[in-house]
């Protein structure tokens, strides 16, 4: 009986990013998510030709900037 109990029972996954999105215009905007790949997709769904940047701290630490231009990521 105990062993139905534990396996009915579920743990609430809490969001493990916060990221600060910032449009061209300046506007800040904090968005959450589990990974940088489901952030992506929630942003390009929201904004469909996103152009400014996003910031977020990694898990070793290290503040990391990826930006963006009509809705396509942008290498330097």
């Amino acid at each position: 009986m105990t062993s139905f109990i534990k396996c009915t029972i579920r743990k609430k996954k809490l969001m493990r990013y916060e990221y600060t999105v910032t449009k061209e215009g300046g506007e800040a905007e904090i968005m959450k998510a589990m990974g940088w790949k489901k952030l992506v997709k929630s942003l390009l769904l929201k904004y469909e030709k996103f152009s400014g940047w996003c910031t977020y701290i990694n898990k070793h630490g290290h503040v990391q900037v990826k930006a963006f231009k009509d809705g396509k990521e942008t290498r330097r």
